[in-house]
């Protein structure tokens, strides 16, 4: 039994050898047709010879093979083919159904270094984050996603100077657990505010930072940005009165009209987020009260009423409105494309 073990190992050995050398002679090929111009015959022959492996469910070659073609395009600054390649590698890894521990510690790292290496400029980005989006969310099983992939997929959007795709990377930098996601998304809602020149609209802004957040349950961002958020604006109205009530700014009300309910928005804000971090569901009766002294004002924003219910259903299990909806994407998509 122990000598057919022996062969046995040697076997695997050898033929893991024999694969290995093959690949290396495959790349070696690749790079020349590169080298020569022939970039869409080099990529599909990668396709044919990854569609290979993947018949005999040799899963680990055609990773391989298709990770190192993808970077060796991108060296070669041929972003649609490598584009390709990539969406083809989602492709393998998803039918190879690793665990996600598994995958975190053998496969992400690829995905993070061949996203990486995409310019921010590429035309192919919109679309390589929305097909990474959906493979993480399906990999790990949750809207959610994988923290990691978000971060960088935001930010590139960010950094993209794309309008729509600007607008796009807040969906993916409040799916993360880090304070400089934190940090992008303030910046540019704070800086939009600004440059919109309208000061009314303060406490709408303040709402998209905070009410994502909220309904995501990480109550410490949404107070970390709501703080960071209303530094900014006191730095830049320093003449605004306010009093400060057991750590809340509270705004006093303003003769303008416009004014008075953007204030009043920011003090509901602060009740809502001091309600949150108690984190009891025996406080409906607190929320419900808070909800009916600012529904008016909270009306006056179109589709922010809706957004605040969704909360309360979130974490309170009541709901004021009778439709509603209960899917995270569904919610994540009005409270970042909400009107004025």
């Amino acid at each position: 039994m122990r000598q057919v073990w022996k062969h046995w190992k040697r076997a695997v050995r050898m033929s893991s050898i024999t694969i290995e050398n093959k690949m290396k002679k495959s790349l070696a090929r690749f790079r020349e047709r590169i080298n020569n111009g022939s970039y869409y015959e080099a990529q599909q022959t990668i396709r044919s010879i990854t569609n290979r492996y993947v018949h005999s469910k040799n899963y680990e070659a055609a990773i391989s093979l298709l990770y190192q073609s993808t970077m060796i395009l991108l060296e070669s600054k041929q972003y649609d083919e490598a584009a390709d390649l990539y969406l083809y590698l989602l492709e393998v890894l998803q039918d190879e159904n690793k665990s996600v521990e598994e995958f975190e510690a053998a496969d992400l790292g690829k995905i993070v270094n061949i996203l990486s290496t995409f310019p921010n400029t590429d035309a192919n980005l919109a679309n390589l984050a929305k097909e990474t989006s959906k493979f993480a969310n399906s990999k790990v099983g949750s809207d959610v996603g994988l923290p990691k992939i978000n971060l960088l997929l935001g930010t590139k959007l960010l950094q993209s100077g794309v309008a729509s795709q600007i607008g796009q990377s807040e969906r993916y930098l409040f799916l993360t657990n880090d304070v400089n996601a934190l940090k992008l998304i303030v910046e540019l809602e704070y800086h939009t505010f600004k440059a919109e020149g309208k000061p009314e609209y303060f406490g709408l802004y303040l709402s998209r930072v905070v009410l994502p957040y909220l309904s995501i349950k990480n109550v410490k961002f949404a107070e970390l940005a709501l703080k960071k958020m209303l530094e900014d604006f006191q730095e830049d109205t320093p003449c605004e009165r306010f009093q400060n009530v057991n750590g809340m700014l509270i705004f006093e009300a303003d003769s303008d009209g416009n004014l008075d309910n953007c204030y009043k928005l920011v003090n509901f804000l602060q009740l809502l987020l001091a309600l949150a971090k108690k984190g009891s569901k025996e406080d409906s009766n607190i929320f419900s009260l808070i909800l009916k002294r600012y529904q008016n004002v909270l009306k006056g924003y179109e589709g922010l009423f809706e957004r605040i219910n969704e909360i309360a259903v979130i974490y309170y299990n009541i709901s004021f409105i009778k439709k509603q909806s209960n899917l995270l994407q569904d919610m994540m998509g009005s409270f970042l494309g909400g009107g004025k």
